[in-house]
């Protein structure tokens, strides 16, 4: 047998060994086992949930009813609070799910559309979250590492941005760069074993919750944050992340490809619009980008005129409940009220069907 040129040389398998043992190091370092002492938020498991959520939707929308309507959200955790028993009370032939992820850009939105279309799930309303942080190139950090694959970003080669695709790129390759190894964390939970089990516990509530309320992680409780650590709050949010705020192009590429997709395939869109903390509120509604923001939905509407708008402002003087975690989210308990606007909304404008 004829050696293979090059590599019967000792010293051609040195770097090869080296390039084996960090992938195997890559891939121990990022497995299951591990992850729990690595491991500091939760947001690999909200992305990863939702292949579960469209076997799901896939399943009931094939045996579902012909004058049945499904309706799914695609937002950021600002959606994750709709309340399934409260459509079931107001339009109990409305199939409702919820596709949204923590800060989710509205490139992965397009990328759960055409999943969803790609297996002929049938879709007649499709809530779309309209606030400024889905249309930052910030925003699709979390996608670009536990979510997308190659035909998607093959689809798209030419508008995601070269570090966009960088960051794809070395999610794939290396798994460390998604689940980087924390040392200091790992030997603290080394040291106190009930740390790794609290978190396997609550990671195992977040997908037990997913599944059961298809896709949505609701909480009942009433958060009651004092005003003032509200007011502080706001503030420091508002100067991290708004003063310099800029929006990406990319993203608004991909929010008019929704739009257009939406159209293309007869869904009807509304662009939802989150109540905030009122200080907050008027902080982010007052800035200067604001308005070039609010500019951009007038073009798209003038672009796509059956779209829909429902800004939740507006609703404000109606709601009763206004108890709030932190100034970006409502408190879950308080979410009966947006849910029965939004079929009021649709009653009145989108053609669902009333109860009689």
């Amino acid at each position: 047998m004829k050696r293979i040129p090059l590599l019967h040389r000792k010293i051609l398998w040195i770097p090869l060994g080296i390039a084996a043992l960090l992938i195997v190091w890559d891939r121990i370092l990022s497995s299951e086992k591990i992850r729990p002492y690595t491991e500091t938020g939760a947001e690999y498991y909200f992305y990863n949930m939702k292949d579960k959520v469209l076997s799901t939707m896939k399943k009931e929308t094939d045996s579902k009813k012909e004058d049945q309507k499904v309706l799914t959200f695609f937002g950021t955790s600002h959606m994750g609070e709709f309340s399934l028993e409260e459509f079931e009370k107001e339009s109990p032939g409305l199939i409702v799910y919820n596709l949204s992820g923590p800060s989710a850009p509205y490139s992965f939105h397009n990328f759960t559309l055409e999943k969803l279309l790609s297996r002929k799930i049938p879709l007649d309303y499709a809530i779309l979250e309209y606030y400024p942080d889905s249309g930052t190139d910030f925003a699709n950090r979390y996608p670009l590492r536990y979510s997308y694959d190659f035909p998607f970003f093959l689809r798209y080669w030419d508008i995601f941005s070269t570090n966009e695709w960088d960051s794809f790129l070395k999610a794939r390759v290396f798994r460390t760069s998604v689940f980087p190894p924390r040392f200091k964390e790992a030997f603290s939970r080394i040291k106190n074993p009930g740390e790794v089990q609290q978190l396997i516990f609550i990671r195992d509530i977040l997908i037990n919750e997913s599944d059961k309320f298809k896709g949505g992680i609701p909480n009942g409780l009433l958060a009651n944050t004092p005003e003032d650590k509200l007011g502080s709050e706001s503030e420091r949010i508002f100067n991290e992340s708004y003063k310099n705020f800029k929006s990406s192009k990319v993203q608004e590429y991909f929010l008019r490809n929704f739009l257009k997709t939406a159209r293309e395939n007869h869904i009807k869109v509304v662009l939802w619009t989150p109540l905030l903390y009122s200080t907050f509120s008027e902080k982010v509604r007052s800035a200067a980008f604001f308005q070039d923001w609010i500019n951009l939905r007038n073009k798209l509407i003038q672009e796509y005129p059956e779209t829909l708008v429902l800004d939740m402002e507006e609703y404000r003087s109606r709601m009763k409940c206004q108890k709030f975690i932190d100034p970006h989210h409502l408190s879950g308990g308080c979410y009966a009220e947006p849910t029965r606007f939004l079929v009021e909304f649709l009653q009145e404008k989108g053609n669902l069907p009333k109860v009689k």
